[in-house]
């Protein structure tokens, strides 16, 4: 099975609006260790939320991510969320690396506080439907 997280990441990173504003700093699962004595600054988050739908005959999965939008502040978070979510917005049928991803659907940001280290960011639930492999 495709990795669906790096296909995002690796979408996200084609996207000026989003690169203006983290440069390359989009992570899967959880900030690296290195950028965690930067924070709080913009950042990207793409963790999984639960398990994978798969479609018995066909090659298609509709998996759910959570993505955490970063930044010095709500303000800040709140811009990145926004680039992310039109980003999201335009997938159809987008290709990234081999996999095809038809469509994105996502709820509304959350604004939320890390508990201990007190960086403020934003939180979006996302559905992906995304084909197996690429048909070129």
């Amino acid at each position: 099975m495709q990795d669906i997280v790096e296909d995002l990441i690796d979408h996200l990173l084609t996207v000026t609006a989003v690169t203006t504003l983290v440069a390359t700093r989009i992570y899967g699962g959880d900030l690296d260790e290195d950028e965690v004595v930067n924070m709080p600054r913009k950042n990207v988050v793409i963790a999984q939320a639960g398990g994978i739908e798969e479609f018995r005959t066909a090659t298609i999965s509709r998996p759910r991510f959570d993505i955490f939008s970063y930044g010095e502040g709500y303000y800040q978070a709140g811009q990145v969320d926004r680039a992310v979510a039109d980003a999201l917005k335009a997938i159809s049928r987008t290709v990234a690396n081999s996999t095809l991803l038809h469509t994105a659907g996502y709820g509304q940001p959350v604004r939320l506080k890390h508990p201990a280290a007190g960086w403020e960011y934003m939180l979006r639930s996302v559905t992906i439907i995304a084909g197996e492999t690429a048909v070129v």
